[in-house]
């Protein structure tokens, strides 16, 4: 592709590293919410999409090398490798709480498979392989999130943590009109804006917890579109992309 004016590389980057560091601390994550897995085979299926997760990081690492960005980030290869990070405040957090890893790879994951799905016709080439990539390895990663998610589903724990996480994960995808995402929009680096993938992200993220009964804090309108109670705003940090105090949550 023909290199990016210094703002459109900055906004580029900027979301390849968002992408790259949820996808590796979701992998450093699963790798210990995997010991406290119900069942040997689920712990064998935690791991192994822990590996993935691992892979899609750097495959997307990769691309920062093609974004000529000043200050860009380095890629991480142990988490305290620079101390900037790009990735939600819960996937920060070490636990071992095996509830709160369902809860983590049924939020985040299915977050960046949204804004990966804006990326898959992406004019930056680059992104666009690796987008289309990552997304045919997903279809397992949901449906282990989701199979563990109907298993628990009777838990009030789970419920407690998904309620407690969801609002970052909505803020993920930013405030509408944020500046970056609408030069990417236009470059077509990305092909949704942020409301648009928040929808989206809610949509599919019923289709799992209504038929659970697991009750989350979004409703359908009558127009089909979906509310949300107001997301914590004054607590975000636009550049590292996640809430600045960790949500009250489930500890282990």
């Amino acid at each position: 592709m023909p290199e990016l004016a210094p703002e459109l590389a900055r906004a580029t980057a900027h979301i390849v590293v968002a992408l790259a560091d949820n996808k590796y601390f979701l992998a450093q994550r699963l790798a210990t919410w995997g010991v406290g897995a119900p069942t040997l085979e689920s712990a064998v299926a935690c791991t192994a999409i822990a590996q993935e997760e691992a892979g899609h990081a750097r495959g997307l690492y990769s691309l920062l090398e093609n974004v000529p960005a000043d200050g860009a980030p380095r890629p991480l290869e142990r988490e305290g490798d620079r101390e900037r990070k790009y990735a939600l405040s819960y996937l920060l957090e070490p636990t071992t709480s095996f509830i709160r890893g369902v809860a983590a790879l049924t939020l985040a994951d299915r977050a960046c498979t949204v804004a990966l799905e804006a990326a898959s016709d992406s004019s930056f080439d680059g992104l666009r392989k690796r987008a289309v990539r990552i997304l045919a390895d997903e279809a397992f990663h949901r449906r282990y999130a989701d199979g563990r998610v109907r298993e628990l589903a009777g838990s009030a724990d789970l419920e407690r943590e998904l309620v407690a996480l969801l609002p970052e994960t909505l803020c993920w995808f930013g405030p509408a009109g944020e500046p970056g995402l609408e030069l990417l929009v236009s470059a077509g680096i990305v092909s949704q804006r942020n409301e648009a993938m928040r929808q989206t992200f809610l949509s599919r993220l019923a289709v799992l917890t209504e038929p659970a009964g697991v009750e989350l804090p979004f409703a359908r309108k009558d127009d089909g579109t979906w509310t949300y109670p107001e997301l914590p705003w004054s607590q975000w940090s636009s550049l590292e992309r996640r809430l600045t105090a960790t949500p009250a949550t489930t500890r282990s």
